[in-house]
């Protein structure tokens, strides 16, 4: 049976490898040099999740266009389409209801 479901806004996002995890979806986000140096963080297997892509490997041209033309110290937002493919569906219904278009 082939259902025709209604392509979505993220649909149409452009999505590219995450040049911070090189698309793996892992990262050692641990402050340890032991963790750095295993490639895997000892004290917490959560650590281990790229937090650009939040494990997906895969982010939008725009985030990969902000992260990469921040400052040394400067947080950048992900995109709505970026917050959807992590699974985070909570913080882009509060950004949509936030913004005027759920009111």
């Amino acid at each position: 049976m082939n259902v025709v479901r209604e392509r979505g806004w993220w649909y149409d996002a452009e999505w590219v490898r995450c040049g911070r995890c090189r698309g793996s979806g892992e990262y050692v986000e641990c402050y340890g040099d032991l963790c750095h140096a295993q490639g895997r963080c000892m004290h917490d297997p959560t650590n281990n999740v790229c937090n650009l892509c939040g494990g997906t490997g895969r982010i939008t041209a725009e985030l990969d266009e902000r992260w990469y033309s921040r400052n040394a110290f400067e947080s950048v937002t992900a995109p709505e389409a970026d917050l959807w493919n992590r699974g985070t569906l909570h913080a882009v219904a509060r950004e949509r209801y936030e913004g005027g278009e759920g009111r």
